[in-house]
Parts: C-alpha cells; sequence; structure tokens
C-alpha cells in the first residue's frame, strides 16, 4: 500500500470512529452537555438471604439450594462461550453454601468449582446478615461455616451485609484475621440509615490500625431502578409456594430487545447523571440487582447476562459489566482507594431493636451463650470430638438466631397469622433449643469430670474470675433433713438458708400461699421450704470444690469482717444509695431501678415514629416533644427487706398502666461494693409500639462506658461511626465505667 493509501484510510478510520463516540457521547450527554464522569458500571447480581420474612426459614434454606443449582448450570452453559455473554453470580452468605455442598454429590461439587475457578461464581465470607448481638464465639463460627477445604478453594475475598444498617467491628476484625478485606453494603434505610451519603467508599480503620476497603452500595436491589421506571413485583410479598406469582422471565425485565435497552438505557443515563450532580467522580460504579419475584430471597435472572451484552453491543454509555461482588471491589479500590476517606468506629445499628422486641429469646439465648462458655470452661478437661461437633451445631443455631431477619412479611399486619406465628416458632426454637442441649452439654461435662470423684456435693466455678454469691438448689434435691454445707479441707461451715417456691401440684389452701404474680392461681408459688441456698465466700476462677452436707444446725455463718455498707432509703423504703467502707461516691444514686415506659401518640403510631425519623434538627426535636411520652411507674406498698450475714435484699412491686404487674428486686453484697438488680414484669399485650426503660443513675460525672460488641469494646457516641445510631445500643455482656472511684 502507498502512504497516501494508508494516511487516507487512517483518515477514514479516525472519522468513523469518532463519528461512533460522537453518537455514544450525544446519547449520553445530550447536546450541550459535558461528557460524563461514569465510564462503566458493575452489576453485582446475588439474591439477598433473609432467613425468613418471605416464607418459613426452612422454606427459605430449600430455596437457596435450589438457586445455587440454577447459578451453577447458567454458569456452565455459559462459561465456554461469549466472553460478553458469561453469566455471573455472588452468593451472599456462606450458610445456603454450606447446606448445598453437605447435600451433592462428588461430579455436582466439582462443576460448583469449575464455576468457581471461572471467575463466574463468587462465595462471599460470613454465613448470614448480622445483628450486634453475636459474641466472640459466634463471630468464630460465623467465619467458619464453611469445611476448611472448601473455604480455601473458593477463597473468599469480599464480606456482604445486605440490609442492616450496622455491622459490628468485631465481625470486621473477624473478617481480616481470614484475610478478607473486602466490604459489600446494600444498606435498607427503613427505621434507619446511613452512615454517609451514597454511593460512595471509605476505609474503615480498627483499633490495630488494620483497615477495611467499604462499598456503600446504593442498595442490595436498587440496580434494578438504573434500567427500569417501574417494579415488576406485586402484591404483598407473596410466598414461594403461592401459585399465582412466579419469578420473571426472559421478557418480563430487563429484555435484551434493542428497543427495550434503548428505553432502559435513557433511564440510566438519567440515573447516573443525578448521581454525578450530587458529587459522584469515578469513572466505574457498582450496583448490585435481585430478582422481581419478591425482590428478597430470588432466583438467579439468567437473562441478564444477554441484556448486557445486547446494552454493550449497541455501543451504549456508561457500559455494563455483568462481575462478582470481589472482582468489582478490586476495581473500585484501584480506583477510588488513593482518594477515599478513612473513618474509625463502631458501625451502630438502628435494627437491634427488632432483636430487643423478644426479650425471652434473646434471654434464652443468652442463657445458651453462658451455658456453651462453661462448657468450654478448663475445669472439665479437654473437649472431646463429639462435644465440639455439638458445640459447633449449636453456635450456628445461636448465629442464625442473631441473623437480621426477625419474622413473617406480614408480622406487624397480621401478628397472629399461621404465617407469621410459624415463622416465629421456627425463629425461637434457634434460642430455646441451643439453651436446652447447651445445659445438657454442660451436665455432661460435669458428670464425665466428677463420676469418679464419689459421693459429695461439688461446686464448680467454670469463669474466668472469682465468685462470691448464693448457691441455690431445689429443696427436694436434698434427701434428708440438711442444716449446714461444710468444706471438709478447711472445717468451714455454711449455713442453709430456705425459701418459699412452687409447689407445682400443690392446691392453694390460702391466698398467702400465692404472690402477686401468680396469675394463674392454680398452683401455689409461696410454699414454705421449697429453695435452698448458701453462700460461697471467694471460689476461684476455673475452680471445683468438694463439700458435704450434714444435718447439724449452726446460728449463723458470719464472715470475718462483715461489715454492711450504709444503705440510704427513700419514704417508699427503696434503696437509693449504698456506701463500703472507703468509697469515695456510692455504688449508685437516687431514681436506680425506676422503671418508664415511652408510647407514641397519634394516629398510626408507627407511622409517626417514620415521620419524626424524616426530620431534622429541632424539627426533629419538637415532633419528639409532642408525639413521645414518658409514663413512670409508680410503687405499690412499701419494700420489704430481708437481711443475711452477706446481704441485703430489697423488694418492692411497681404499678403501671401497661403491666399486669411489676416487682423490682435488688440485692446487695456487704462485703464487696456489689449489688445485683432485678426487674420481673408482666406486659400487658398490644401491638402498639413502645420502649420500657430501666434507670441506672450512677455517680460517674461525664465519664461514658466501654461496651463490648462481639468482644470488642466500644465507647458509644465517641467512638462510632458519624451518621450510625445513637438512639440505643447492642451490646452482649458489659458495660464498664472507668472512673478513679
Amino acid at each position: 500500500m502507498k502512504p497516501m493509501d494508508r494516511d487516507i484510510r487512517r483518515r477514514v478510520v479516525s472519522v468513523v470512529v469518532g463519528l461512533l463516540f460522537g453518537f455514544s457521547s450525544a446519547m449520553f450527554a445530550g447536546e450541550g452537555q459535558a461528557p460524563p464522569v461514569v465510564k462503566e458500571i458493575d452489576i453485582v447480581h446475588f439474591s439477598h438471604t433473609d432467613v425468613g420474612f418471605t416464607d418459613s426459614p426452612s422454606v427459605c434454606r430449600e430455596l437457596y439450594r435450589r438457586y445455587l443449582d440454577i447459578a451453577v448450570d447458567t454458569i456452565l452453559d455459559s462459561v465456554d462461550g461469549p466472553a460478553d455473554k458469561r453469566f455471573f453470580w455472588t452468593a451472599e452468605a456462606t450458610m445456603p453454601v454450606n447446606d448445598w455442598w453437605q447435600t451433592t454429590t462428588p461430579s455436582r461439587r466439582e462443576q460448583f468449582l469449575k464455576a468457581v475457578r471461572a471467575g463466574q461464581l463468587e462465595i462471599s465470607a460470613m454465613a448470614c446478615n448480622n445483628t450486634p448481638f453475636l459474641n466472640a464465639a459466634q463471630w468464630r463460627t460465623m467465619l467458619h461455616w464453611l469445611p476448611e477445604e472448601l473455604w480455601w478453594q473458593v477463597d473468599p475475598k469480599v464480606a456482604i451485609q445486605n440490609d442492616v444498617n450496622g455491622m459490628p467491628r468485631a465481625g470486621a476484625l473477624a473478617l481480616l484475621d481470614r484475610g478478607v478485606r473486602y466490604l459489600f453494603t446494600g444498606i435498607n434505610e427503613d427505621s434507619g440509615g446511613v452512615p454517609f451519603p451514597r454511593p460512595a467508599a471509605f476505609w474503615w480503620k480498627m483499633p490495630d490500625g488494620r483497615r477495611m476497603f467499604v462499598w456503600l452500595n446504593i442498595g442490595y436491589g436498587s440496580g434494578f431502578d438504573f434500567f427500569e421506571p417501574a417494579e415488576w413485583r406485586r402484591g404483598p410479598v407473596p410466598l414461594a409456594a403461592d401459585m399465582r406469582y412466579r419469578p420473571p422471565r426472559a421478557g418480563d425485565i430487563l429484555s435484551s430487545e434493542e428497543e427495550s435497552v434503548r428505553r432502559a438505557h435513557r433511564q440510566c443515563v438519567e440515573r447516573v447523571r443525578n448521581l454525578e450532580k450530587s458529587g459522584y467522580r469515578y469513572d466505574v460504579l457498582t450496583i448490585s440487582i435481585t430478582s422481581q419475584w419478591r425482590f428478597d430471597n430470588d432466583p438467579p435472572f439468567a437473562p441478564l447476562a444477554d441484556f448486557v451484552a445486547t446494552w454493550n453491543r449497541l455501543g451504549l454509555e456508561p457500559r455494563l459489566r455483568l462481575t462478582t461482588a470481589a472482582d468489582a471491589m478490586q476495581r473500585m479500590e484501584k480506583v477510588m482507594g488513593d482518594s477515599v476517606p478513612e473513618h474509625a468506629g463502631e458501625w451502630t445499628d438502628w435494627w437491634a431493636n427488632g432483636t430487643g422486641s423478644a426479650p425471652r429469646e434473646v434471654a434464652a439465648s443468652r442463657v445458651a451463650k453462658r451455658y456453651l462458655a462453661a462448657a468450654q470452661s478448663p475445669v472439665w478437661g479437654p473437649l472431646n470430638s463429639a462435644a465440639s461437633r455439638t458445640m459447633d451445631e449449636l453456635y450456628r443455631d445461636l448465629c442464625l438466631f442473631d441473623e437480621h431477619t426477625w419474622g413473617s412479611s406480614l408480622s406487624v399486619a397480621k401478628p397472629y397469622s399461621l404465617d407469621t406465628q410459624g415463622q416465629f416458632t421456627e425463629k425461637s426454637i434457634l434460642a430455646y433449643r441451643p439453651m436446652a442441649r447447651a445445659e445438657w452439654l454442660l451436665s455432661q461435662r460435669a458428670r464425665t469430670k466428677l463420676a469418679r470423684e464419689g459421693e459429695g456435693l461439688f461446686l464448680a466455678n467454670p469463669a474466668s474470675a472469682p465468685f462470691s454469691g448464693w448457691v441455690r438448689m431445689i429443696a427436694t434435691c436434698l434427701r434428708d433433713n440438711y442444716q449446714t454445707v461444710e468444706n471438709p479441707q478447711t472445717g468451714e461451715q455454711m449455713k442453709l438458708y430456705f425459701e418459699p417456691g412452687v409447689q407445682p401440684w400443690g392446691r392453694p389452701r390460702t391466698p398467702e400461699d400465692l404472690t402477686r404474680e401468680d396469675i394463674s392461681a392454680t398452683f401455689a408459688d409461696n410454699v414454705p421450704n421449697k429453695v435452698a441456698k448458701f453462700w460461697v465466700e471467694r471460689l476461684d476462677a476455673n475452680a471445683i470444690q468438694r463439700l458435704r452436707l450434714s444435718t447439724k444446725s449452726i446460728e449463723s455463718d458470719t464472715v470475718a469482717g462483715s461489715v454492711a455498707p450504709q444503705v440510704k432509703a427513700d419514704a417508699s423504703g427503696w434503696p437509693v444509695s449504698a456506701v463500703w467502707p472507703g468509697m469515695k461516691q456510692p455504688l449508685f444514686l437516687e431514681g436506680s431501678g425506676d422503671f418508664i415506659a415511652v408510647k407514641v401518640n397519634g394516629f398510626a403510631p408507627r407511622h409517626v415514629l417514620a415521620d419524626i425519623r424524616g426530620r431534622r434538627g429541632e424539627a426533629r426535636e419538637r415532633m419528639r416533644r409532642e408525639s413521645l411520652e414518658d409514663v413512670a411507674a409508680t410503687t405499690e406498698g412499701k419494700a420489704t427487706v430481708q437481711e443475711t450475714s452477706h446481704t441485703l435484699v430489697y423488694t418492692q412491686a411497681l404499678r403501671h398502666p401497661r403491666l399486669q404487674w411489676g416487682t423490682r428486686v435488688v440485692e446487695i453484697w456487704k462485703r464487696q461494693p456489689r449489688a445485683r438488680f432485678t426487674l420481673r414484669i408482666n406486659r400487658l399485650s398490644s401491638a402498639a409500639p413502645e420502649i420500657f426503660y430501666i434507670a441506672f443513675p450512677l455517680p460517674v460525672g461525664e465519664t461514658l462506658p466501654r461496651l463490648s460488641s462481639g468482644g470488642e469494646p466500644f465507647t458509644p457516641f465517641t467512638d462510632q461511626l458519624s451518621g450510625t445510631c445513637r438512639d440505643y445500643f447492642a451490646f452482649d455482656g458489659w458495660a464498664d465505667y472507668a472512673t478513679p472511684d
């Protein structure tokens, strides 16, 4: 070819290319507009795993297994085809993956791994979308849900926390320990919010200096809105079993027909322009899409790959790329990692009040966690493999109890429907079953340790700190007229005290046989000598003490140096302060143990709360004052006082319009600056939104407490991400006010 011919060809080619790019940019920008900033949109496709909500949890788990089959088949059908038509799927959670893996065949497992190796199937790192109620042991379970060999084969690089508007820092640290440094979020702002305007990325700095790269996605299914003007899903959330509804098919949504794609392009241009006007300045944007059957717990939408292929074949801008979450995160880190801000602090969660709405079940879950911690104490010796497997099963149940889904989609609209009750039953069994099995496991650990020790009364402290306090037993376990407990090594004698309690099959004879709390009035619950107790003074941590019962009686078991604190009481006899020798400040102040309920005034009170959330500044505070009413309990008679050589116990009845009855008790140790408060209530059933508070004014000045979340401490207000929940805080065990006094 002559040089002139080459020059002419070069000019022709450049004109054609210029026309093509000019046409595409004009389609995007419109006449007179600046060229777009966003050049490419990464689309991440997954099913949002609500373990419940759309269907009962057991049905959801079956659906997830089926969805993974669909994803694997769709990937394998495209893996050897044109690159622009390949299908990609991200498994949002490892729990469904493990369910599938444990029930499939070896050949099917190999197909799964082929899809992973092709880069078209990605497994994220966490077992489920979580709440801030997991303890440290649960976080270890969450990140060891898959068999270890499978974990290393799928090599998770990203964790996904969708729906929930918080993420415990303990979880982030556990993820970093497992080599996972990306967090992909799709927050649902209902009843909560995002810490910073989105879409945005930031580096989340941990207390130890390590960092996690976080993507604040627009919403876990909101990518659909970039291409379609209206939702395709219909009705209330239909059950998977409801055959009047079905998942979308090819052509229903995201059609690959050219005219439809061009309409979707116009929608996308408008959405991207709005983001750029709001300040988005990166040439890559990541969005995510779920299906439109129910939005949650939905199958892969295979035609999405054809939609993306047609879009790119037409040369539309921004270009689309169907990919996985980790691949998108890696690209974003390269593009924006050097310029995004760094933030530190706990990521507190507004949705914690959902867990708080089931206090009995939460109590059962926490009892289970304490039993499991006790069963792991070195006092019993090493764990065998069977016990380890049982613990893993129970911690998995507890993780799923602390998963973010708290009932049917109709749980508020139809609280007593069979679906609502059924879903809550499945959820609650994840607390009650571990409680029962963990108690049984602990008893078996104790029996195995002590079976060869001969006869005796064995007292064990499986905790990591010394114990001083009462040991209580149902009196029927004593088969003789025992009056004392003796320590054969020291000769020390502890008096047995007897308290009233329940006579399960006895008919009440007089009103005195029933306490005010016994509303059924069927069995007597105030029968003398039904509970036996004795005092233990400082039993070492992780120690077992052998004792023996004796029929000898003693006047008292006074301990040397027993000096009662100075306790001040109010006019009703309820203590308002307690000071031990050497203390500059009382342990608590007046008002401790006060009970307050906050109710919402106004029509449709849950919507009133939503209106409050929608306001800002003084307008919000004014509406709070106008719409929220504090109702305090009043006392019902004087407090009673019981004194022994070891403690003072104050008991007082409370009256409140939201309670059938209430009882508060404070037990004060004589030789330690320590008190235990117990509130027992019988709440009158109501669907109205309300929050119950117990007041604990303490002499700590401006000192804020450190709270434990997942075993990691944080200080509310000062050590949390800005824009996160400050209305209430979830913690897993303790609040520490570190003051000089």
